[in-house]
């Protein structure tokens, strides 16, 4: 609190010299000028606690830049592989339920992030419409008959 004091004294103290100043300066450019500096001053006084702040440091380089773009990168890759590997088994497992269904199907699964989980968000099937296997999709996959896009030949 003692800071916040001598910061608000001296930014009054300040305030009060640079008013008499211009007060004492005759009219014209001259008092311009002299309210102009003691406006950059009263900036100063009341900006100057900012030079007590400890900053971090930052590192600037462009090789830290690009390495953490790199790893970044990475991440990124490994997660839409995992994503993929995801899709396929969920299509692997369609088609395997179509099979021992009579049903000749083709299945293509999106997958999205739902309350911190991968699940299907919807799927396209290529084949005959299948009652069965749609209300399988839907009850197993959770996946709604409006998510299913059913492309026949």
């Amino acid at each position: 609190m003692e800071f916040f004091r001598q910061w608000l004294m001296g930014v009054v103290a300040c305030a009060l010299l640079v008013s008499m100043a211009a007060q004492l300066c005759p009219q014209g450019n001259l008092r311009a000028l002299t309210r102009f500096t003691g406006g950059l001053l009263i900036l100063c006084a009341m900006l100057r606690p900012l030079t007590a702040l400890e900053l971090p440091e930052i590192p600037w380089s462009a090789e830290n830049y690009r390495a953490a773009v790199a790893q970044l990168e990475l991440e990124l890759t490994e997660e839409n592989a995992f994503l993929d590997g995801i899709a396929a088994e969920l299509a692997s497992y369609i088609e395997d339920k179509a099979d021992s269904l009579d049903a000749n199907v083709q299945a293509t699964v999106t997958v999205a992030l739902r309350g911190g989980v991968y699940v299907p968000s919807s799927v396209t099937l290529r084949g005959r419409y299948n009652e069965a296997l749609a209300d399988f999709v839907e009850e197993k996959l959770g996946v709604a008959k409006e998510e299913q896009r059913w492309i026949e030949p």
